[in-house]
């Protein structure tokens, strides 16, 4: 399958909507890894050192999601070539989604650590408050719900990678490189 040629003329989105799509990922990833990394450990310190850095993590995806949505009401993308229906649609509802999960899914940790009456600290001895009360029966419920929307997001975004490769490698037009994070764009 031929390689599509990149653009010639500036088609990336503002640096404002780049920026705060590839921090939240490296976020989302990095509590995503955090979280697995701690199944190394029976417990102790870094078992739950790792858990406070995955819960401020979390809270760090919620703020970069509402950042995102204000940043998106107020710039314009850059024209990128889709222009069919169904694949607006379809990107639509696969980015709505991945919002909902990006706010909801930290929200269920916050809840989820609430209803084990633990607390999210944040730095400097700010605690956020319990979103509900300790409730060891409704954790559980909401660890499964956790642990599903997590790796919900992680098909979704696997899916959003693929939708942009396989805009930019077979219909050849410029979703992938509206997005790249760095780099010159071609003139």
């Amino acid at each position: 399958m031929p390689v599509a040629e990149l653009p010639t003329q500036d088609v990336r989105h503002p640096a404002a909507v780049r920026w705060l799509h590839w921090a939240t990922l490296a976020l989302v990833l990095a509590a995503f890894a955090l979280v697995l990394a701690r199944e190394l450990f029976d417990g102790g310190p870094w078992r739950a050192l790792l858990m406070q850095v995955h819960r401020l993590a979390g809270v760090a995806v919620i703020g970069l999601a509402l950042a995102r949505i204000g940043v998106r009401q107020r710039v314009e993308l850059a024209s990128t070539g889709v222009t069919a229906l169904p694949m607006r649609l379809a990107a639509g509802a696969v980015h709505l989604a991945l919002y909902g999960l990006l706010i909801g899914l930290p929200l269920l940790g916050w809840a989820l650590t609430s209803a084990r009456g633990q607390p999210v600290a944040l730095p400097f001895g700010l605690l956020l408050p319990p979103l509900i009360e300790r409730d060891l029966d409704l954790a559980d419920t909401l660890e499964f719900w956790h642990e599903a929307a997590a790796w919900t997001l992680a098909a979704l975004v696997g899916l959003h990678a693929a939708a942009a490769v396989f805009h930019h490698r077979v219909l050849g037009d410029a979703t992938l490189v509206a997005m790249l994070p760095a780099g010159r764009s071609r003139s």
